[in-house]
């Protein structure tokens, strides 16, 4: 996705700007396909943040350091996980001056243990630290219902990312070259129903059919949508849309 202000792009970086201002950890959740991960790269690269995702090799305590490491540059030299502590202690407290923000996306991946672990070396060292993710459990829940309560301390504030708004699909139809209003009203209704990154999707491939050129006008969505999985079920919504308020423009029998 190309980055657009969109309201997902809004709220990560009211959270953004209130952890730095807090220095204490800030939470930014919503559903998947939102546009956390397109506003958390556009926020690092106009800031210079160190911006890093938690995924399957970087869900312990070693790997997390390590992807620290990566996050800021920092050349590691040391093997053991009681040496990348020490080192990340050093870089990221305020012994080389102030340290860059931090963000974290995909943070539910974690296990409650490794994040209370960076939890704590940030409480140790006072960067600014942004979580964000999907509204899941962490990984391992169940397991660790103590750290959970540590973890919960922690968080300063919490900001829940919402559905697409109306807005926010017009400016990437925009973005794409969607044409006419009846088409507006379609990928509206579509993106506000699924996600941006659905409404993307849908768009890139309504623009493959026409090999790039020229607008995506309504009757190409629809013949895109009807390829689709869920695309049966918002044509249906579109219509019944069409429907009523053609019963409103005749007006009472």
């Amino acid at each position: 996705m190309t980055f657009i202000e969109t309201r997902a792009a809004f709220t990560v970086r009211a959270a953004f700007d209130t952890a730095v201002k807090m220095r204490y950890p800030v939470l930014a959740v919503g559903k998947a396909g939102l546009g956390k991960t397109v506003a958390l790269n556009w926020i690092a690269s106009q800031s210079g943040a160190a911006y890093c995702e938690v995924a399957q090799h970087t869900k312990a305590i070693r790997p997390m350091f390590l992807m620290l490491h990566d996050a800021y540059g920092v050349k590691r030299d040391s093997k053991h996980t009681y040496d990348l502590a020490k080192d990340c202690m050093n870089f990221l407290g305020a012994r080389y001056g102030p340290t860059r923000p931090l963000l974290v996306d995909e943070y539910q991946n974690f296990t409650p243990t490794v994040l209370r672990e960076l939890l704590h070396l940030q409480e140790r060292c006072g960067f600014a630290l942004l979580l964000a993710g999907n509204t899941h459990r962490l990984a391992g829940t169940r397991r660790d219902t103590h750290a959970v309560d540590q973890i919960e301390s922690r968080i300063g504030m919490r900001f829940e990312i919402g559905q697409p708004t109306r807005e926010d699909c017009v400016r990437i139809g925009a973005e794409h070259n969607v044409e006419g209003a009846d088409a507006y009203e379609a990928i509206a209704t579509y993106g506000q129903n699924t996600s941006l990154r659905a409404l993307c999707h849908l768009l890139q491939n309504c623009a493959a059919d026409t090999s790039g050129l020229g607008s995506i006008r309504l009757p190409r969505i629809e013949t895109t949508l009807r390829g689709m999985s869920c695309g049966g079920d918002v044509l249906r919504l579109l219509h019944e849309r069409r429907n009523a308020a053609a019963d409103d423009l005749r007006g009472p029998a």
